[in-house]
């Protein structure tokens, strides 16, 4: 039986004005397939103006431009600012252009392919598909550090700039607090990462279908006998780029809508003795659900979240997706 959604995310995303009344619910805190709400060549021309500035500015730390007039800032601060403008840049082009190319291959294999999506929509590997939860902690901690890089230049203002500075240091000192979160949810997937290690999710078949039975096995991770409970869950997750606010205040972002979900749990002498075997679970995939579309942006995919719950050491949770199609 597909399980009941509560309303809480829902009212929240309602509340930030990110869904309306009736909506699929939202997922809050949900890896996405979509690194930004940008993509193919809009997200080389947006780009382009910031790697240009993040150019000119690191020219300026630099001394390789001159400048009119005494600096404000010292050279290495000068250049630090440049570098958030041309990281910024380049990711955004390196972004669009992949892509785009991806796109114009998506569209050739297809044709060579009629009516056999899942060969041309993603790079599947039939045996299954890995949780690498090494380099979830990396992404975690790479966003952790960029965070308080973001930050360093208002402490400088704060600390440097008398008077109006004071509330750069404020504003900064909010936000590194802010920014504790990242560490903390750092460290627990460091936690997780010793505690079980990567893990590896078996598909049965290849590939499944709507309105056909989904057969797969978790291979057992490290340690599973100190959980507690583990809990499956199969869900269609469509992503939108969702525009909110007005005027300055405008902005668009990557929202995860919950089209379907359906969970299964498994106490602990359910799979405790399984320990360096596979655990096998099944779901009925309902057929009026849409079908896998990795290949669009933003996509829409069909996943297998397993979390595990440990009342005495770190939890244990990954995400894997799973090639649903339609038949043609």
């Amino acid at each position: 039986m597909p399980t009941i959604i509560s309303a809480g995310p829902n009212l929240l995303a309602q509340h930030k004005s990110i869904t309306e009344p009736g909506s699929p619910p939202v997922l809050l805190n949900h890896p996405v397939q979509s690194t930004v709400a940008i993509d193919g060549w809009k997200s080389v021309l947006f780009g382009l103006p910031f790697l240009v500035a993040g150019i000119g500015i690191v020219c300026a730390a630099l001394n390789i431009i001159s400048v009119h007039g005494r600096k404000n800032a010292p050279d290495w601060l000068i250049g630090l600012i440049g570098g958030f403008f041309f990281s910024a840049g380049a990711f955004l082009i390196i972004h669009g252009m992949r892509g785009a190319a991806r796109r114009a291959v998506y569209l050739r294999e297809a044709a060579e392919h009629p009516g056999e999506p899942w060969l041309v929509d993603h790079h599947w590997h039939r045996e299954g598909i890995a949780f690498s939860a090494f380099n979830t902690m990396l992404g975690r901690f790479v966003a952790a550090l960029g965070w308080n890089a973001f930050l360093i230049p208002f402490f400088w203002v704060g600390l440097n700039v008398p008077g109006m500075g004071r509330v750069f240091l404020v504003f900064a000192s909010l936000f590194a607090l802010i920014g504790l979160v990242f560490w903390g949810r750092w460290l627990q997937m460091l936690g997780e990462l010793f505690r079980y290690g990567n893990s590896f999710f078996v598909y049965d078949e290849f590939p499944y279908f709507l309105g056909q039975t989904l057969r797969a096995r978790l291979r057992a991770p490290h340690h599973i006998s100190s959980l507690d409970e583990l809990t499956f869950t199969l869900r269609c997750v469509q992503e939108k780029y969702v525009t909110t606010g007005t005027g300055q205040n405008r902005a668009t972002r990557v929202v995860c809508f919950e089209l379907y979900q359906e969970a299964l749990t498994l106490p602990r002498d359910q799979f405790t003795g399984l320990a360096g075997g596979d655990i096998p679970v099944e779901f009925k995939v309902p057929a009026n659900q849409p079908s896998t579309l990795l290949a669009s942006a933003p996509p829409t995919y069909w996943e297998i979240q397993v979390q595990g719950k440990a009342h005495r050491d770190a939890d244990f949770e990954a995400y894997f997706p799973v090639p649903v199609y339609s038949r043609s």
